[in-house]
């Protein structure tokens, strides 16, 4: 054999190994590919050196954990132990998931968790003596402690990234082109450059952050555009401007996206954007009803395969699977007969078919319990807006009102609303009315479309009307709530959601 054989050889093979160690490390780069499986996952943890100050009550810990299946962000949550311990266990509709640890106590710092069915993840949070929060995650999913901890703060510092460029004269596809090439872009480099986290991390948090860009920023584009005309339109321009209205082709950035990789399993914002698509009035995505899902995938690709790229993967199956989880969520209506032969049909991977249908008992029982609280649609009373909450507390007389104020934008205030179902069964056949209250800062028939699975009785003011009301109160955010007695006296005003027991308990307090 030749010299030059053996120095071609030699190249080739270093060639080969280079290409393997590069794709060795990529995979190192990411974490594991989750897969749809329903199952069970254990956290348990410490909290060291934390001290309640005297008559102070127990911290609240929240774990949030997205489903990707059926479209949720679930909440669970426990009181902290005497002894700084705590313990959940919760369902899980993917082999590895990563969840969000939360607390008042945390300073408005949270700490992702990884949640893998039948492995206990552990967490030890510290605080020392001026404060300063440190953790400890033991877990097989790869992420560190330094990983845990800064989480959200790349997160929240990602979205205080303000634009400083004119947008709003560009077509939707030059500024879709620019968001993604360079506003984008510079979001990521200005809060995702930190060297203390693992590139496992840097990869999650770039995922979540990119899927997020592309559900509030180029899928809500009629918002980002008008929102960008109030921020940089000349003095002398009017304050009305109508963006254009972006077409099908507007939408080919999605490819970009990858939204068949099984790594957006792990990011809340995957299903938002599932759902975002769902109800997109260009795209036209039909409802599924009791269509046969490859009757239905064929309709859909038809519009939506040259825009991902592919009319085939695990975006296919996930839409889905969000677009039966969109009637549950947003009509509270359970599955058709006919509806569960074709999930059954369809679905390969049988997880998704078990994790559908009992999603749909939940949603049967949740029907029961709306029909306690029929939904009714009250004008605005035609009085100045000075006496406007007087007109309509004046309404229920002899019966205790709950007021909450609220928005169809709002995640705390739907969050808070799943929350007091139980409150709301709790008082059914009791003297108390629930009345909603949001503005036109709701769109009108999303906010129709909201009301049928809130049950109670609803008002939608003028902005003037809402901004009197809220200024009126010393109300500066929403979830805010006031609470009247049966003699239509006010005893309470609260912003943010107190929690079950306590709104429970407000309320069974102006029975008396």
């Amino acid at each position: 054999m030749s010299n030059v054989t053996i120095f071609l050889k030699s190249i080739l093979l270093i060639g080969i190994c280079l290409v393997f160690l590069s794709a060795v490390n990529a995979q190192n780069d990411r974490l594991p590919d989750p897969k749809i499986q329903e199952g069970n996952a254990k956290v348990t943890g410490t909290i060291t050196n934390f001290k309640l100050k005297k008559g102070e009550a127990a911290p609240i810990l929240i774990l949030y954990v997205p489903n990707p299946v059926t479209a949720e962000m679930s909440q669970f949550k426990m009181k902290l132990s005497v002894d700084g311990s705590f313990h959940f266990e919760v369902p899980v509709e993917c082999t590895t998931t990563i969840g969000l640890i939360g607390s008042d106590i945390f300073n408005s710092n949270g700490f992702c968790v990884g949640l893998i069915p039948g492995e206990v993840t552990k967490l030890e949070i510290s605080f020392d003596g001026t404060g300063k929060i440190s953790a400890n995650l033991k877990s097989s999913l790869g992420l560190t402690s330094n990983d845990i901890i800064n989480y959200e703060k790349i997160y929240v510092k990602f979205f205080g990234v303000h634009d400083t460029t004119r947008t709003y004269n560009m077509t939707p596809e030059d500024f879709s082109h620019f968001a993604i090439e360079k506003l984008l872009v510079d979001r990521l480099n200005k809060s995702i450059n930190d060297s203390i986290i693992s590139e496992k991390a840097k990869n999650y948090i770039t995922n979540e952050c990119r899927l997020t860009y592309l559900q509030f920023s180029l899928l809500d584009y009629r918002n980002i555009i008008s929102q960008n005309y109030r921020n940089f339109k000349p003095k002398e321009a009017p304050d009305n401007f109508t963006p254009q209205e972006p077409n099908r082709s507007y939408y080919a950035f999605l490819k970009d996206f990858k939204l068949s990789d099984p790594q957006n399993l792990y990011n809340y914002s995957y299903f938002e954007v599932l759902q975002t698509l769902l109800s997109n009035k260009t795209l036209n995505i039909p409802a599924i009803k009791d269509i046969p899902v490859n009757d239905w995938l064929k309709e859909v690709k038809t519009t939506m395969a040259d825009l991902i790229g592919s009319d085939t993967g695990l975006f296919y199956d996930m839409l889905a699977a969000n677009a039966y989880a969109r009637q549950f969520n947003d009509e509270l209506k359970p599955l058709s007969d006919k509806q569960k032969e074709n999930i059954r049909s369809y679905f390969k991977n049988e997880e998704f078919t078990k994790i559908l249908l009992k999603r749909n008992e939940v949603v049967i029982k949740l029907e029961k319990e709306k029909n306690y609280f029929k939904t009714v649609v009250n004008k605005t009373p035609a009085v100045p807006k000075e006496a406007l909450m007087n007109a309509i507390i004046s309404k229920y007389k002899g019966k205790a009102v709950l007021v909450d104020f609220w928005a169809t934008w709002c995640g705390p205030c739907m969050d808070a609303m799943k929350e007091t179902r139980d409150v709301k069964n709790e008082m059914h056949g009791k003297d108390v009315i629930f009345v909603y209250i949001t503005s036109v800062s709701s769109p009108q028939k999303l906010w129709e479309e909201k009301i049928k699975i809130i049950g109670g009785e609803h008002y939608y003011l003028t902005k003037d009307e809402w901004e009197y009301v809220m200024d009126s109160f010393g109300f500066s955010g929403i979830p805010t709530y006031l609470f009247y007695n049966t003699k239509g006296v006010l005893k309470n005003k609260v912003t943010a959601y107190p929690g079950t027991e306590k709104m429970q308990k407000m309320i069974g307090e102006l029975l008396f």
